[in-house]
């Protein structure tokens, strides 16, 4: 059963890496915050040729040497650490995304990726809320069961839902904002997986008030 659910994380985070590649230099050393299985890892590591760091509140990893553990706010690393951070639908889960956000601009050197779920209206509202229910808890019990996951307790407890405007605020209040943004919509159900490429704002008392840089992707 673990080679099953192996194939399905493999597959999932080769396409995650695919929709981030054009804004992750190849050979990037990356900071994934929210690291979970260890299967975006491998990803980047195999398709970008990247040098990657784990970060998460608990060790649910499958594969790979495991995550870094740190508090969920504060990661235990120096300034300028990373040139690129990935947050992967995470910041449901983060207990105070705000200042989680702002020390992920600390330890960027460039650019802050986020891919988050995001839902609009009522109705989008339930089905992400199943969706993170059944990747989540569901999902974990399922890998607990079946042995994959060993002595770690499930950190994946849904704190917040985000609509896109409610994103962007957020990514205001943390002093990141978006160079580039490329919604990806789920058909009827109002649920979108949006992907958010973010740098720190320029510092007020030294530079002038001016609209966003337009960012291109590399390659």
């Amino acid at each position: 059963m673990k080679a099953c659910f192996d194939r399905v994380m493999d597959w999932r985070a080769s396409q995650l890496t695919d929709r981030l590649i054009a804004w992750i230099p190849h050979g990037s050393r990356i900071a994934d915050v929210g690291s979970g299985t260890g299967h975006n890892a491998r990803s980047f590591q195999r398709k970008l040729g990247a040098t990657v760091d784990e970060f998460d509140v608990s060790d649910l990893h499958w594969i790979g040497p495991g995550p870094i553990l740190f508090d969920g706010q504060k990661l235990p690393v120096a300034d300028a650490s990373y040139d690129v951070i990935t947050l992967l639908f995470v910041l449901q889960y983060v207990a105070d995304a705000p200042e989680l956000l702002r020390d992920v601009g600390r330890v960027s050197t460039s650019r802050i990726i986020v891919i988050q779920s995001n839902y609009c209206g009522d109705w989008g509202r339930f089905w992400l809320s199943l969706r993170g229910l059944v990747w989540g808890r569901v999902a974990y019990r399922i890998a607990s069961v079946a042995g994959v996951v060993k002595g770690s307790a499930c950190s994946l407890k849904r704190r917040t839902l985000y609509t896109r405007q409610e994103l962007r605020r957020l990514f205001q209040a943390a002093g990141l904002r978006v160079v580039h943004f490329e919604p990806r919509d789920w058909p009827g159900m109002r649920i979108s997986r949006d992907l958010f490429v973010l740098e720190p704002m320029p510092n007020c008392l030294t530079c002038p008030s001016s609209s966003p840089l337009e960012m291109k992707p590399v390659g």
